[in-house]
């Protein structure tokens, strides 16, 4: 991914509200008033920032259909980051929609053994847990583009995007696709909070998929990359702590489900299919 094409400096967001402010001073709407009004609607801040704790760009890719043999962290914590495959499953490299590198999982498969493939993220031993955001506000995300939603099948019937922790075990964040429909859950010491979108995804588009918890909220964002068009839903209530101190804690995983020894789950893949850039955890 190349960030400098997509990403606009807060320089330039400055720049375009003191031109919308200077067009909407005499009272007219001019074209070109007009033009820059869109413009900054589309705008989304980004929340991938220098010194993020994780930032998977995917731009060391040697070339589309390559396997993957390994990633590494641009951001600023220390992890170890393992490819966990199965199945005869993989990763392969893709190009992103902005002409940068991105990978691609495992086809689905109707029968037989179900090919399965993660990226498995967790701390170096005994280095600061930097992905266990504890009280702090927290976000998390990736891009996307996804496959035809197949139909389900036992072991493949949903689409793990980016997890940490298991359902009915807190602390859990997680980011997936049901029926193509996305959804962010978050569950600490408090509660927890379900928030879903209100529409599913079209097939072989690009989207930017975002959840993040500030203060007693939480907040789902879909961006179309295609057409900037963004949208947002909000779950209101203080979900406590997410800390996930302590040697059974699960990893961070992309793209299938793993347990806490950051092996797949067979029994319950949640496979993924389609391709993926800009992978990022951040704490604020």
């Amino acid at each position: 991914m190349d960030r400098q094409r997509h990403v606009l400096s807060r320089t330039a967001a400055a720049a375009v509200l003191s031109l919308l402010a200077v067009t909407s001073c005499g009272g007219t709407e001019s074209g070109r008033a007009r033009s820059i009004d869109k413009r900054w609607e589309a705008y989304v801040e980004p929340t991938v920032t220098p010194g993020a704790v994780l930032d998977l760009d995917f731009d060391q890719a040697a070339g589309p259909g390559d396997v993957v043999p390994r990633l590494k962290n641009e951001g600023s914590a220390r992890v170890q980051i393992a490819l966990a495959l199965t199945g005869g499953g993989r990763f392969v490299w893709a190009r992103g929609r902005d002409g940068g590198g991105a990978v691609r999982t495992p086809a689905y498969a109707p029968s037989g053994t179900i090919p399965g493939a993660a990226i498995v993220v967790q701390p170096v031993a005994g280095e600061p847990d930097r992905l266990s955001p504890g009280r702090a506000d927290f976000s998390f995300g990736l891009d996307f583009r996804p496959d035809a939603a197949p139909p389900g099948r036992p072991g493949d019937d949903g689409d793990n995007l980016l997890q940490r922790g298991r359902y009915g075990a807190a602390p859990q964040y997680k980011l997936q696709l049901d029926q193509g429909v996305p959804s962010c859950r978050v569950q600490g010491s408090a509660g927890e909070a379900l928030v879903k979108a209100d529409r599913a995804v079209q097939a072989g588009r690009w989207y930017r998929l975002e959840c993040g918890r500030s203060g007693g909220r939480v907040t789902l964002t879909l961006l179309d990359l295609g057409t900037l068009q963004r949208k947002q839903w909000v779950h209101n209530g203080d979900v406590g702590a997410l800390d996930f101190s302590g040697g059974s804690a699960a990893p961070l995983s992309v793209a299938a489900k793993v347990g806490s020894n950051g092996q797949l789950d067979t029994g319950s893949l949640d496979q993924y299919h389609g391709e993926v850039d800009r992978v990022f955890f951040d704490v604020r």
